[in-house]
């Protein structure tokens, strides 16, 4: 008989019932029920339980492979020698179907690989997000749960909009405007998606509220260059915006995004609430400034030498 956790467990079920990507963290110190509580959990549902040891992270990753090659029953299958392929594995051997994933000793992952977060956190953005998985992951030590790194990667998880669902983004859109501008538009961009491209005068420009975006020069043509990745907070399209120019780089959605659009009647109130974009938008600006220059000069170098 199960005794003790009923609460606890009671939210299990209800969180697993609910259908689509879900994660819960589960917290407490060594000896206080968390392996009980899941074990009890599991029962009777298709599940991978993993519980790290103190070991090296390739000796957990051999036994997180074992874990699931035995789960599918692939006798074939070589170990996986990177977590994100382990991981990437499980995300398409559901194939929609309901399953619980349990990483018990996350903080010990964590703690013995700089990179596994960051790993984590891509797959779970890229792969299991679409996925009907049900993620379970444990930790033991408070201080790490503290640490800088791992509150980002709680909060990149867990925050309102991440996975962009109707009730986040609804939800997201009243935390926004109460931080910008009050008549700010939001618009949701899948991935692969150009958003903004070279050559084009826009009278917007947009913060990302959500996703991930790749600035590019020379789009789609054999000179292609990426200037770089923008993050959660970040702005773009403020030089064609400012100027009434064409803009000089093309920005593609990496993964699906929120955006919020701010146009130029709405810019002034923009940067009364954002101080901090106002930094970032100068920067930006002569960042352009910088690509312009350097585009001239390839102009000067190219006309010198025909002369």
């Amino acid at each position: 008989m199960f005794i003790g956790r009923e609460k606890e467990l009671s939210q299990l079920e209800n969180a697993y019932d609910g259908g689509g990507f879900k994660l819960f963290l589960v917290y407490g110190a060594k000896s206080s029920g968390k392996t009980t509580l899941l074990e009890e959990f599991c029962k009777n549902k298709s599940a991978i339980y993993f519980t790290a040891t103190q070991g090296s992270s390739r000796a957990n990753l051999g036994k997180f492979s074992a874990k699931i090659l035995a789960y599918c029953d692939d006798k074939e299958h070589e170990p996986f020698m990177f977590w994100d392929d382990a991981l990437k594995y499980i995300a398409e051997l559901q194939h929609g179907y309901r399953m619980i994933l349990v990483i018990e000793g996350f903080d010990i992952l964590a703690e013995r690989d700089s990179a596994f977060m960051g790993i984590f956190s891509r797959v779970l953005e890229n792969e299991f997000r679409e996925s009907n998985i049900f993620l379970v992951i444990t930790c033991v030590n408070a201080a790490f749960l503290n640490t800088s790194p791992v509150k980002r990667f709680l909060n990149g998880v867990v925050r309102l909009g991440k996975f962009l669902t109707d009730e986040n983004i609804a939800r997201l859109k009243e935390q926004a405007v109460k931080q910008s501008a009050h008549q700010a538009k939001f618009v949701r961009v899948p991935a692969e998606r150009v958003i903004l491209r070279e050559g084009s005068t826009n009278s917007e420009m947009y913060k990302i509220v959500s996703g991930r975006a790749i600035c590019y020069l020379n789009y789609g043509t054999d000179d292609e260059y990426i200037l770089g990745s923008l993050k959660e907070g970040k702005t773009f399209g403020e030089y064609s915006l400012l100027t009434g120019k064409p803009g000089i780089y093309t920005v593609t959605a990496y993964t699906d995004m929120l955006l919020m659009r701010i146009t130029r009647g709405e810019f002034m109130k923009f940067l009364e609430v954002n101080a901090k974009n106002s930094v970032e938008i100068m920067q930006n600006m002569a960042a352009m400034m910088n690509v312009m220059k350097v585009n001239i000069d390839m102009v000067n170098n190219e006309l010198h030498h025909v002369e």
